[in-house]
């Protein structure tokens, strides 16, 4: 009885060795593919952001210097709409950056799978940033650096600025909330000019899209450089 005893326990021990090396090696497979995916997207977003660089100089001679005018629209059709009119998939769509949930990179135009992994992308169903519409960001939460991985930090009145070659427009935030993927609405166009973010929702699951929304409260031009 007693041997039988031990030999089960042995057993059990073995069985329990066996799962601890498994999620031990599940473990470090994930982090060895965050570290990788991570790297990817550094390099590639440091490659976009010197794009960006090269457009906000290149196209600053359109540009007049830098307005106090809170919502200066002035040129919006010959600069920055006619900069998106012409941007392929993939290119460099702007910037944003929000400080209170760690965000700040380089966006793209569209949101396939290779797109996302260089940086957030902006759904091109949606709006451009402008006096009126929805402009639809979406972003990883995990791998690829996870540029949205802190987006459910994001809280009422927070500011969001998304940077185009000729503007910075400043987005404040007014509702956050989990939707299921099914929930195309929150992308769709709106009278009032805002910003949507949206992420998987939780981290490591497709269940759920966590939803950010933001008003456009001012709209400046850029310094000539």
């Amino acid at each position: 009885m007693m041997k039988e005893m031990c030999l089960t326990l042995t057993r059990r021990g073995r069985v329990l060795r066996l799962l601890s090396d498994l999620l031990l090696g599940l473990a470090l497979g994930l982090l060895a593919y965050e570290a990788l995916t991570g790297a990817f997207t550094w390099r590639e977003q440091g490659r976009l952001r010197a794009v960006f660089e090269h457009a906000a100089r290149a196209d600053a001679v359109e540009a007049s210097s830098a307005s106090t005018n809170d919502w200066d629209f002035a040129g919006w059709a010959s600069q920055d709409a006619a900069y998106w009119r012409r941007l392929a998939e993939g290119g460099v769509f702007g910037k944003i950056v929000a400080p209170s949930a760690g965000i700040d990179a380089v966006v793209v135009k569209g949101v396939s799978r290779e797109d996302l992994k260089l940086g957030p992308g902006w759904v091109t169903s949606t709006d451009v940033p402008g006096r009126t519409g929805n402009t639809g960001i979406s972003g990883h939460r995990t791998t690829y650096l996870a540029p949205f991985r802190r987006l459910d930090e994001l809280r009422d009145g927070d500011t969001i600025d998304f940077y185009s070659p000729y503007r910075r427009y400043r987005y404040r935030v007014y509702r956050k909330m989990a939707v299921t993927p099914d929930r195309v609405d929150v992308m769709a166009s709106t009278v009032q000019p805002q910003l949507t973010l949206t992420a998987c929702h939780p981290p490591y699951s497709a269940r759920y899209r966590l939803v950010v929304q933001a008003r456009l409260v001012s709209v400046r031009r850029l310094a000539v450089r």
